[in-house]
């Protein structure tokens, strides 16, 4: 922020808080004053502009984003709860009842980059305000599966199930998996309807149009481009799951079932392969052999201690952009471990080497951050790349190659069904099951059976997530298709590639994703470039 911004920022501040403990004004030299008439009453202060008004707001939003992230960083790397709501009281600008309508008038004004700027700030205000109308006590599902006499919560069983070489038990473990959602799907509509009516309460005729607008599209361009998806990439998902399938377990694609993936993903991947003591310089690599390396405190620190309390998985938290870029993980031995941390150290990467001086470009908009991430987290699925790190021949890597591309693929379309499932439930809750039924059986190009349309319809989407994650992978192929037109198919070695990347981050999220795709030289954001670098993959190691 400018110094000339800054300083608006807080004389609005002061304004805003009334002043409660402001000094009284100095009595003049002369002595003091005769009381004026009642006619000269001094005239109420000019309310503020709306340059200083918008200061306050980016302002506020700098600073509790910075306060969240190291309330999560606390927690994160030592143990306990955060308390994010903590410094919310502070930011009374993002919570104005008006502050909705203003910035939306705003953003009407405005033109350009300050537009688009306009538009993140706008969503992420929204989101807060959504977020304190929810009721405080409102309980939040919480699916717990029994299982071999433990009771393990519904994150962890897709990990049983990869883990699990018994096909019959593999189908009872789904099946107590889709018990539990069953039980608990009282209290997930009971969270459903009070969103609902946060909504309302913000002046949303329905939950769709809210979600539109954190999105930052028509839900019908949404609708159209997970459409795209499903139909550019179904015919290489067809060939990779049935190759994938007949090689690994013997089935036919019609005979897969959902609860056969989470295992059919981790073909070829075995620990040893992926020891922990290499984690860190497995994922450090790319980085530095593209010129992109993390130049250290203060931009990127990186915690990579393992220690009682602190939680080993891997996570980026952009304290203040670009100056605190933080990274936690603990080393350990695994496949997904690498593709974690490679992700984490994509977005950190970005945030790191974010030059803009607007705050909406250097802090919101999380699908550029998460279009880098998956950038560099699908070097794990290439197999010159593989075999560099793992000094085992491509040839060997196959299964593991394979199940990367198969894996990619999958992640896009269950994006797409989810997105697709979530309009036609809202727009139809009475043929929402059938509709469900429809969507993800064409995703899966194969049969469900009910216990995996229940999993499926279980994990609700009413804010249209799934559209960001959607951009942000295919984004990721996109950028991974010109990269490797610019700087050839090892792009990750290249400096030319490195700083076609720093030109890229250097802008944050100024682009919105159907602009920065265009910017990758693809004519639009669809599924083509994601279908293309998975079926050259699979080629590679045959």
């Amino acid at each position: 922020m400018t110094h000339v911004r800054a300083a608006a920022a807080l004389a609005l501040l002061a304004l805003a808080s009334g002043c409660a403990h402001a000094p009284a004004p100095a009595t003049p030299a002369g002595g003091p004053v005769a009381p004026a008439p009642r006619g000269d009453a001094p005239a109420a202060p000019e309310p503020p502009s709306r340059a200083e008004r918008l200061a306050l707001l980016r302002s506020q939003v700098d600073a509790l984003l910075t306060s969240q992230a190291r309330a999560l960083w606390a927690a994160w790397t030592k143990g306990g709860t955060p308390e994010l709501d903590a410094s919310a009281g502070s930011c009374s600008a993002l919570f104005a009842p008006d502050a909705l309508g203003f910035l939306a008038e705003a953003r009407a004004a405005a033109e350009g980059d300050e537009r688009r700027a306009l538009t993140l700030l706008r969503a992420y205000v929204l989101g807060e305000q959504l977020a304190r109308a929810l009721p405080a006590n409102l309980p939040a599902p919480a699916p717990v599966v029994t299982w071999d006499g433990r009771a393990y919560p519904s994150s962890r069983v897709r990990s049983l199930l990869a883990a699990e070489p018994d096909p019959a038990r593999r189908a009872a473990l789904e099946h107590a998996w889709a018990a539990a959602e069953r039980r608990e799907a009282p209290r997930a509509e009971a969270r459903w309807k009070a969103l609902a009516d946060a909504a309302k309460s913000l002046g949303y005729g329905s939950l769709l149009a809210l979600a539109a607008d954190l999105r930052g599209a028509p839900a019908e361009a949404l609708a159209a481009l997970a459409e795209d998806v499903l139909t550019t990439t179904d015919g290489t998902y067809r060939t990779l799951l049935a190759t994938l399938g007949r090689v690994e377990m013997g089935k036919s694609l019609a005979e897969l079932r959902g609860r056969d993936l989470p295992r059919l993903f981790r073909a070829g991947e075995d620990g040893r392969t992926f020891p922990a003591a290499r984690l860190g310089p497995d994922a450090a690599a790319p980085f530095a052999s593209a010129g992109l390396a993390a130049e250290g405190p203060p931009a990127l620190i990186v915690d990579a201690e393992a220690r009682a309390g602190k939680d080993p998985r891997a996570l980026v938290l952009p304290v203040e952009v670009p100056a605190d870029v933080r990274v936690s993980y603990a080393p350990a031995a695994g496949a997904s471990e690498l593709r974690a941390l490679l992700h984490e150290l994509g977005a950190a990467t970005f945030y790191a080497r974010v030059r803009s001086p607007v705050l909406e470009f250097r802090r919101l908009g999380s699908v550029t951050a998460e279009a880098w991430g998956y950038l560099f987290e699908a070097l794990h699925g290439d197999p010159a790349w593989l075999a560099e790190r793992t000094g085992v021949a491509a040839g060997h890597l196959a299964p593991v190659v394979r199940a990367a591309a198969a894996r990619r693929l999958h992640l896009a379309r269950v994006l797409a069904a989810r997105l697709l499932g979530e309009l036609a439930r809202q727009r139809d809750p009475a043929g929402a099951r059938e509709a469900g039924r429809a969507v993800l059986e064409r995703a899966m190009a194969r049969p469900v059976e009910a216990d995996e349309l229940d999993l499926f319809l279980a994990e609700r989407d009413p804010l249209l997530e799934s559209a960001d994650a959607l951009r942000a992978v295919l984004l990721a192929a996109q950028a991974e298709r010109h990269l490797a037109a610019r700087a050839g198919a090892a792009w990750w070695r290249s400096a030319e590639a490195g700083r076609v990347l720093a030109a890229a981050f250097a802008d944050g999220s100024r682009l919105e994703p159907s602009e920065l795709s265009r910017a990758l030289g693809a004519e639009a954001l669809d599924g083509a470039a994601l279908a293309a670098v998975s079926a050259e993959r699979a080629a590679a190691v045959r």
